[in-house]
């Protein structure tokens, strides 16, 4: 018998690829229901299986995500799942927006123009800013201050997270 750190190694690395394999058949399967009417602009920002059998899939769309998309998008995936087993019988499976918590990708900031945003630069700066426009190369962000107001671009390269914030206007009594 193989000692035991060395088996579970093994099975390791082996359930690594399979858990990529499973994210591949899985992500096609999104894929297909992408293509339906009504689904049309939507797309995946993240795709994720835990240990305990958790797959978190995070969906968005230009339009907006909808709670119905989101029952669609589960009733779809759900089918595949329990009609080829690859995940056994039993699994959680989450379905949702992704929500403001979680970082944007590339295609989410085009619907997020005119909103504020916390972004990390490749530098570790921190820049806080109003989101002016977005082009295929980057974007141009509203920065004010006490003592100024500039506008400043940065390329989607430089940008290593971005988050949206949100921000309550004071009322005055």
């Amino acid at each position: 018998m193989f000692p035991l750190f060395y088996q579970n190694r093994i099975l390791r690395n082996k359930n690594h690829s399979v858990k990529v394999m499973i994210e591949e058949q899985i992500s096609d399967v999104i894929k297909e229901k992408l293509l339906e009417e009504g689904f049309e602009d939507c797309f995946i920002v993240e795709l994720k299986i835990s240990g305990n059998k958790r797959i978190q899939v995070f969906i968005d769309c230009d339009s907006g995500m909808t709670i119905n998309k989101c029952v669609k998008m589960s009733r779809h995936v759900e089918h595949y799942l329990d009609e080829t087993l690859i995940m056994g019988d039993d699994y959680i499976l989450e379905i949702s927006s992704p929500g403001l918590d979680r970082p944007l990708i590339k295609r989410q900031f085009f619907k997020n123009t005119g909103r504020y945003l916390r972004i990390k630069l490749n530098e570790n700066q921190n820049i806080e800013g109003k989101l002016a426009s977005v082009d295929e190369n980057g974007i141009i962000l509203d920065i004010k201050n006490k003592k100024e107001a500039k506008q400043i671009h940065l390329n989607f390269d430089d940008i290593m997270e971005a988050k949206v914030i949100i921000k309550f206007n004071k009322s005055k009594k």
